[in-house]
């Protein structure tokens, strides 16, 4: 069996990356030219790596059908919210136009006599100008910004290929964590600098919105879910979340707290600079029919989650190399 990964070098893909070559699959992750893969090289060795540019999708489309996989999973594409609206034409181009590609060489290739299965990770901001919480997959989309526009139209796109009978489906991802997350995301950027403070390296923490509520997940079961969803019988799209929501305040008081500190009140600072103004609200996601149709169940809490992030970040203090094992 052969899996496609594209944005391999990202949280998921190199998750998914590990699982996948630990249950024999052949991997092959695309990343973008000029990207570094080095955190990949490290924990999935064995992934063969190309790179591709998601915006051009006659380069994408014929590389999928020069290399034939059984699976395609894309996480691929521009995940920062302040990118997407800074640059809402080229997040098109690479959101959209990268899941039009895979979906016309999914078609050829059926036409071929090969039938690859095909997920899309989506994102819970689909939903982010609801008023209704939880959030499932009926829960009619609300997208209000570039990024989650576009997350919207792939959800589209998606569901017209399986009424042609092709095997394509979309997880609605809410956020996930993990020691593997990227550190241009918050919660990753909080636990460096907790394990850099309790370590007296740092003086203190400079936040945005400290006014925010998030579903935070761990990493892990989110891409376990995927691979179930390509498993399973027929396509349908998937809600993956907790269906809690916690303030960004509780996890940095957790994140604090498992560097042994629990007054932090002192050591967080606001900057109105680093504000974004557009934060949704409210959304938590309602994965009752992941639970049912996939035996899909979480395996951290969301304590358990902040602990794992502050203490690698604190071994990455003394050893640099170290690598994550997820326990």
């Amino acid at each position: 069996m052969k899996a496609l990964i594209t944005g391999v070098a990202g949280q998921d893909g190199t998750l998914l990356s590990q699982m996948l070559l630990a249950d024999g699959f052949e991997v092959v992750g695309l990343v973008k030219p000029g990207h570094d893969s080095a955190i990949l090289r490290s924990y999935a060795p064995a992934a063969t790596v190309q790179f591709c540019d998601l915006g051009n999708p006659v380069e994408l489309e014929n590389l999928i059908l020069e290399l034939q996989p059984d699976q395609i999973f894309n996480f691929g594409g521009i995940s920062s919210l302040a990118e997407a609206a800074a640059f809402p034409d080229v997040t098109q181009r690479v959101n959209v136009g990268a899941v039009q590609a895979i979906l016309s060489a999914t078609r050829q290739l059926a036409l071929r006599g090969r039938q690859l299965r095909f997920v899309q990770a989506a994102s819970g901001t689909v939903f982010e100008g609801t008023e209704s919480s939880p959030q499932n997959e009926f829960t009619p989309r609300c997208p209000v910004t570039p990024y989650a526009i576009g997350k919207a139209q792939t959800l589209e796109l998606i569901n017209a290929a399986r009424e042609e009978g092709l095997f394509a489906t979309a997880a609605i991802l809410y956020n996930h964590e993990s020691p593997l997350r990227g550190e241009v995301f918050v919660t990753r950027r909080i636990t460096q600098a907790v394990a850099r403070i309790a370590a007296g390296r740092q003086e203190y923490l400079e936040l945005g919105n400290l006014d925010v509520s998030r579903d935070w997940g761990w990493a892990p079961d989110y891409v376990r879910a995927m691979r179930l969803m390509l498993d399973a019988d027929a396509p349908h799209d998937y809600v993956l979340g907790t269906g809690q929501s916690h303030e960004l305040t509780e996890f940095i008081a957790l994140a604090f707290l498992a560097a042994g500190i629990s007054d932090w009140h002192s050591l967080v600072r606001s900057n109105d600079d680093l504000r974004r103004h557009t934060d949704p609200t409210l959304l938590r996601g309602d994965s009752s029919r992941a639970y049912a149709e996939l035996g899909w169940r979480h395996t951290k809490s969301f304590e358990e989650i902040v602990n794992s992030m502050v203490e690698y970040d604190q071994l990455l203090l003394d050893d640099p190399r170290a690598l994550w094992h997820e326990t």
